[in-house]
C-alpha cells in the first residue's frame, strides 16, 4: 500500500466514523413525538431514526471493514463467477424467504372487518374475550406518567350482522349510528352505554356503532341496516375528535372507506413489516424509559421535556385522576367558525347529516343528534386554571408554527372549543332535528371526581358510559 493509499484510507475512515457519530449523537425531538405519542427507543431515538441506524450503521461498517481487509490474490475468472453466483442465489433465497412469511402471515391472519361499498363492519358472529390495560402506548412517554385505570376486563359479541349485539334483531325501537363511542370501546358488553340506556328506558336498542366510522359510514349503515329493523329513533353520535376529520372525506374515502393503494397493499400494511417493527420497539424501548422521572427541572421552560411535562393532567387538582391526550386532538380546537365552515369536513358532514335525515323521514324514523367532546373540551377549563400559558403554547409548538403570544393563544383555543358543536347545533335546529350535547354533563362530573375518559385512551370508562346512559336517560324525548 502507497502512502497516498493509506492517506485516501484513513480519511475515508475518518469521515465514516465522523457520520456514525453524527447520526448516533442526534437525539430527535423528543417533546414533539411524545407530544404525539410515538415510540421512542434508547431513552433517544424515534422508530424511523431507528431503522435508520439500523441499515446505515451495518453498511458504513462494511465499508470500513473493506477498506482495510487484507486483499487476496486474484482469483481466476471461473472462481469469481463461482462467488458471484453464491451472492446472487443468497440474495434471491433471502428475498424468497421474506415473501413466502409475508405471505403466510397474510393467510393466518384472522379478518376482523368486512368491507362493503362505503361502510364496513366486523367479521359476523364471533365473541371477543380480553383485557384492555389503561397505560402508554409506548415505554418511554409522559415524565411523570399516572397511573391509569385498573384492568378492564371485556367480552365483545359480534351478530350476524357484524355490529355489536347479543343477538341479532329483526325488530328494534331504537338504533344507534356511531363510531367507537357508539360501538364501545375497551368495556364490555354490558357496560356500553347503548345497553345501560335501553334497560333503563325499557326498550330494545339495535347497536349499528362501528369503530373507525365517520359520517360517511353512517348514512350508509342507516341505509343498508338501520331501516331494516323499523326503528321508531334513530340516535346519530358525533364524535368531535375523529369525525371532523378532512380526510375522512378525501374523494378515495367517499368512493370507498377501506380502499388502499398498491404500495399500501403490498408494503405498509405487510404483517412481516409490522412485526419487525414492533418486535424492534419492543426490545429497544424499555431502554432509558425512565430518563426524566423525577427531573426535579422538568417544568422549567428551558427543559426539552417542557411541553408535555403537565400531562397527564390531574383533576380535580391534588387528588383527582389523571388525563391525556396527544396535541393533535387540543390543535383541532385552534379553529374559528369561519374556518371550519368552510372545511371539507364540515360540509361534507352537514351534507351527509342531511341525507341521513331525509331517510329517516322517509321511513317514519326520528333522528335525534348527540354531539360526544372529546377530552380536551371536557378538561379545558380546568386545564387553563392549572397550566401556565407559555406551557400550553408549547405543547402546541411541537406541531404548530408560527404562534402569537400565549395569551391569545389560551383565548383562541377557549373560543375555538365550541365551534364544532355550536355549529351543529345550528344545523340541527335549522333542519328540526333534536340535539343533544354530552359536553357539559361530562365535565361536571369529571370535575366532581367521576373518572369519565381513560387516562392513555381516548374513550369513556365504564363510569364514563354510565354518566352518559344515565343522562341520555332523562333527555331523549321521542
Amino acid at each position: 500500500m502507497t502512502k497516498k493509499e493509506k492517506t485516501i484510507r484513513i480519511a475515508v475512515s475518518v469521515g465514516i466514523v465522523a457520520v456514525l457519530a453524527v447520526l448516533w449523537g442526534k437525539e430527535s425531538d423528543l417533546a414533539y413525538n411524545v407530544a404525539q405519542q410515538r415510540a421512542i427507543l434508547l431513552g433517544r431515538y424515534t422508530l424511523d431514526a431507528m431503522m435508520t441506524l439500523l441499515i446505515v450503521t451495518p453498511i458504513l461498517l462494511a465499508v470500513l471493514w473493506g477498506l482495510w481487509k487484507k486483499k487476496a490474490p486474484p482469483a481466476d475468472m471461473s472462481a469469481r463467477r463461482l462467488a458471484t453466483f453464491k451472492i446472487v442465489a443468497l440474495s434471491i433465497s433471502i428475498l424468497i424467504a421474506i415473501v413466502v412469511a409475508d405471505v403466510a402471515l397474510r393467510l393466518i391472519h384472522r379478518q376482523i372487518y368486512v368491507g362493503t361499498e362505503t361502510s364496513y363492519h366486523r367479521a359476523p358472529n364471533r365473541v371477543y374475550h380480553g383485557v384492555f390495560n389503561d397505560r402508554p402506548e409506548f415505554a418511554f412517554s409522559y415524565p411523570n406518567a399516572l397511573p391509569g385505570y385498573p384492568e378492564v376486563a371485556y367480552t365483545l359479541t359480534v351478530d350476524a350482522r357484524g355490529f355489536r349485539n347479543p343477538q341479532t334483531l329483526e325488530q328494534a325501537d331504537w338504533i344507534v349510528l356511531g363510531d367507537s363511542f357508539a360501538e364501545g370501546s375497551n368495556v364490555s358488553d354490558e357496560q356500553v352505554w347503548v345497553r345501560r340506556l335501553a334497560e333503563q328506558r325499557g326498550v330494545v336498542i339495535y347497536n349499528l356503532g362501528m369503530s373507525g366510522g365517520n359520517p360517511v359510514t353512517y348514512l350508509d349503515t342507516l341505509q343498508k341496516f338501520g331501516v331494516a329493523v323499523k326503528p321508531k329513533i334513530a340516535l346519530y353520535m358525533l364524535y368531535e375528535g375523529n369525525d371532523f376529520r378532512d380526510s375522512n372525506f378525501r374523494a378515495a374515502k367517499l368512493e370507498d372507506p377501506k380502499k388502499a393503494s398498491l404500495s399500501e397493499r403490498l408494503f405498509k400494511a405487510s404483517p412481516l413489516r409490522r412485526l419487525v417493527k414492533d418486535s424492534i420497539v419492543a426490545a429497544l424501548q424499555p431502554i432509558g424509559r425512565n430518563r426524566f422521572r423525577d427531573d426535579p427541572d422538568i417544568n422549567n421552560s428551558s427543559h426539552r421535556m417542557y411541553p408535555v411535562a403537565w400531562l397527564p393532567f390531574e383533576t380535580p387538582a391534588g387528588g383527582g385522576y389523571g388525563y391525556a391526550f396527544d396535541v393533535k386532538r387540543l390543535e383541532q380546537h385552534y379553529i374559528t367558525e369561519e374556518g371550519f365552515r368552510r372545511s371539507i369536513a364540515c360540509r361534507e358532514s352537514l351534507r351527509l347529516m342531511q341525507e341521513a335525515k331525509a331517510v329517516c323521514d322517509a321511513h317514519g324514523i326520528q333522528m335525534i343528534v348527540i354531539y360526544a367532546p372529546d377530552t380536551p373540551h371536557v378538561l379545558f377549563d380546568a386545564i387553563v386554571s392549572q397550566v401556565p400559558a407559555e406551557q400550553l403554547r408549547a405543547f402546541m409548538a411541537t406541531r404548530m408554527d408560527h404562534l402569537p403570544e400565549p395569551s391569545l393563544v389560551v383565548a383562541q383555543l377557549k373560543e375555538g372549543l365550541s365551534v364544532r358543536q355550536r355549529v351543529i347545533e345550528a344545523f340541527c335546529q335549522e333542519a328540526r332535528i333534536p340535539f343533544i350535547s354530552l359536553t357539559d354533563i361530562l365535565r361536571q362530573k369529571t370535575q366532581e371526581g367521576v373518572r369519565t375518559y381513560y387516562t392513555y385512551d381516548q374513550h369513556w370508562t365504564p363510569e364514563g358510559h354510565r354518566v352518559v346512559a344515565d343522562y341520555l336517560a332523562d333527555r331523549i324525548r321521542p
